[in-house]
């Protein structure tokens, strides 16, 4: 199956054979299985595009007339041809980062996920951060939460935090509590946990806005790092079709970057930005005003993120009864 992110022109759907005097076109797809989108005319054979935009869609036999000595012929060999796909909630910032941290997904186990994050540390200076994502102890037979223990024995030297695979907690190693300053004296934060043990010590566990504490101690990548993965990042979405992003909650700093690379021509992707919730950047773009596709279609920024509540893997929403789960986990 192919994925198509070109654009349609006025008159892409034929109703009699192209013009004789029409230009030719950059590419003509033939023999394919091309799905519209459109009831009217919801399936094709071909298609042909000028200048980044469909102007032709409907039979093979037809849109060879608008090749010219410079175009490009390509046959599908009847495969399936479709309009780009659009998440209609995802992170494209979250999944830049995953892209350079240790990928948890799958783990069956915390020995499972302590051996990849190992591997991973053997490129990295010692003290450097070590960030992942992906874990569930839903997926490990003993369903509590990990503790950090097992964590720091194999990384005694490098701060490590590791996003459970809903983002709503993370587990940390005692060189991040150190560096976050989480002790057992650290109040919980409003809207967050900091797991403890029996002895009221911290279990490297933080649930919701206790995030915050070890995640605002991790240095900020470069400028030119950021903008480098962001790149990556949509080039890992067209691999898999999708050439559209609803971007649930970005920064200012996210949206001015997405901005600075549409300017230019290098936002490969129609983006779609929710503004997070914080109160200075809501200010901010509530001066400007909603804007729409702008740099020829590539961004927008018009809606608001809010968060409510957390997620229940995370055991941080709010439910009527105490989770029946809690009784067995820190």
């Amino acid at each position: 199956m192919i994925a198509m992110s070109l654009v349609f022109g006025q008159s892409a759907f034929a109703q009699n054979a192209p013009r004789a005097n029409n230009p030719p076109a950059d590419l003509v797809v033939t023999n394919a299985r091309v799905y519209t989108a459109d009831d009217a005319h919801p399936m094709a054979e071909a298609f042909a595009v000028r200048a980044g935009r469909i102007v032709f869609v409907g039979s093979s036999r037809e849109a060879q007339t608008l090749k010219g000595p410079a175009t490009r012929m390509m046959d599908a060999g009847g495969r399936t041809i479709i309009p780009g796909m659009v998440d209609a909630h995802a992170h494209l910032g979250g999944l830049a980062q995953s892209l350079r941290n240790v990928d948890l997904t799958g783990t069956k186990s915390y020995d499972q996920v302590i051996a990849r994050v190992v591997e991973r540390a053997k490129t990295l200076p010692k003290g450097a951060w070590l960030q992942g994502r992906g874990w569930d102890q839903n997926d490990w037979g003993d369903t509590r939460f990990p503790t950090h223990d097992k964590l720091t024995a194999a990384l005694p030297d490098n701060p490590v935090l590791l996003t459970r695979v809903d983002g709503h907690a993370v587990l940390v190693n005692a060189a991040a509590m150190r560096a976050a300053s989480i002790t057992t004296a650290t109040t919980d934060p409003t809207g967050g946990r900091i797991v403890r043990d029996a002895n009221n010590n911290p279990t490297g566990v933080l649930i919701d806005n206790a995030q915050n504490l070890a995640g605002r101690t991790i240095p900020a990548p470069r400028p030119e790092e950021v903008r480098s993965a962001v790149k990556d990042a949509v080039s890992e979405l067209h691999r898999w079709g999708l050439t559209g992003l609803h971007d649930a909650g970005a920064s200012r700093a996210q949206i001015d970057l997405y901005e600075s690379l549409a300017k230019v021509g290098e936002l490969e992707l129609r983006l779609d930005a929710m503004i997070s919730d914080d109160s200075a950047a809501l200010v901010h773009y509530f001066a400007i005003g909603p804007r729409s596709a702008l740099y020829d279609g590539r961004l927008w920024v018009r809606s608001v993120k809010l968060y409510a509540d957390g997620a229940l893997g995370s055991r941080g929403a709010a439910l009527l009864e105490p989770y029946y789960s809690r009784k067995a986990t820190p």
